[in-house]
């Protein structure tokens, strides 16, 4: 998916909220609300008849989960589910019961969906889920926060959502210790429709209620923090400062139990000064956020690749694959190609005609440039089809 595409992709998913002012100041700011205007195609991102799409998935019935403020009995069992009926008169069970149905891992189910999952990863470099509400009407969501951002398409139904007005404290994705029930305290009320979108940041307090029968599609992901940065920051310089690699807590065990860490407290202010003097050097960031990129985009789930390498001529035209992107890093040696599912490492030497097939969206084997001769094209070219970065035009994606 070339950067383009991904722009499109999401601005047009955003409409009418213009995709920088999403970008620039709503992942910084408080929930909002996106009205559908004419957007049809978000309540069909998992298909024409979503809630059979849902029904029929009922291999991710031991991954459901659920969640009810005024349930009518205790949750059905979702073991042993025998096929695609059984699956629906489970679900049919804890609708009876008063329980909304959350669907993890939806990416598979639809392509459109699967599509502006990675146009999200591609401009935020950080991984994108999916995840499905079902509910019939008259049940009621507990007060909760996630602690990811979420973006809501309504799909089917109407939901009424209670949004904390208090400022979201951008909650930890790690747990700690566990407070008080939570109070939703003043909030506002937000009434959604089929096509809206609602966008609430990490640690948003809210609850749902469902008028109708409904369906809403949640997309989570969590942008790149101070935390992130910093901590890519200190994995780059400690890659150049071997005195970061030092250990430090072999008495960690003592120190805890009697409480003094004055052993460490020198080590690390000497480090933290290090890190604060490497961040003011004109260059550190930039290359800092490259390599952390090149880890975050190989550590996306893995692209569909060929069952068996097809066999390619000079004439073989090549395009990118529906979900392909890349990340390229480099030293004086070798390029670092990132792409999801993992790294392939490609001498300097190949840079030029790297370049011309990632930035190319359709090409010929014989189009690659700067390669010493064809059995190079085709060997470059066959490593990015057996990832499947790149396939055969007339391969199906």
């Amino acid at each position: 998916m070339m950067f383009p595409d991904a722009q499109r992709l999401v601005a047009q998913f955003l409409a009418p909220l213009p995709l920088d002012e999403f970008l620039d100041r709503t992942l910084n700011g408080a929930f909002i609300k996106v009205t559908a205007q004419g957007q049809p195609a978000r309540t069909e991102l998992l298909g024409p008849e979503p809630e059979a799409t849902l029904a029929a998935a009922y291999e991710l019935a031991p991954k459901l989960t659920f969640h009810s403020a005024n349930p009518l009995g205790p949750p059905p069992s979702l073991e042993s589910v025998a096929d695609a009926a059984d699956f629906r008169a489970r679900i049919e069970q804890f609708h009876a019961r008063n329980y909304s149905v959350r669907f993890p891992e939806l990416r598979p189910l639809s392509a459109p969906l699967d599509e502006l999952a990675r146009a999200l990863e591609v401009l935020l470099h950080q991984p994108v889920t999916t995840s499905a509400f079902w509910s019939r009407g008259g049940m009621r969501a507990p007060v909760h926060h996630d602690d990811h951002d979420l973006i809501v398409a309504q799909l089917r139904g109407e939901k009424r959502w209670y949004i904390s007005k208090k400022p979201t404290e951008l909650t930890n994705a790690w747990r700690g210790i566990p407070g008080a029930p939570q109070e939703l305290g003043p909030h506002e009320t937000v009434d959604v429709r089929p096509g809206d979108l609602l966008y609430l940041p990490r640690g948003t307090l809210h609850s749902v209620d469902s008028a109708t029968p409904s369906l809403h599609l949640a997309v989570g992901f969590t942008p790149l923090t101070v935390r992130e940065v910093l901590i890519a920051a200190l994995d780059h310089l400690s890659d150049l400062d071997q005195g970061l690699r030092l250990t430090a807590g072999g008495r960690i065990g003592f120190q805890l139990k009697s409480g003094r860490y004055e052993r460490l407290a020198a080590t690390v202010a000497d480090g933290a000064a290090r890190l604060l003097s490497a961040c003011r050097t004109e260059h550190f960031l930039g290359e800092a956020l490259q390599r952390r990129s090149a880890r975050a985009v190989g550590a996306l789930a893995p692209l569909p690749m060929p069952g068996t390498a097809p066999a390619l001529t000079l004439d073989t035209v090549l395009v990118q694959s529906d979900l392909a992107f890349c990340h390229l890093t480099a030293n004086a040696e070798k390029i670092d190609f990132s792409y999801p599912g993992g790294h392939i490492y490609i001498h300097r030497g190949a840079q030029e005609s790297l370049l011309y097939m990632v930035n190319t969206p359709r090409f010929t084997v014989r189009d690659i440039p700067g390669a010493a001769d064809d059995s190079v094209r085709l060997s470059l070219a066959g490593r990015l089809v057996e990832i499947g970065y790149l396939r055969p035009e007339a391969a199906p994606p």
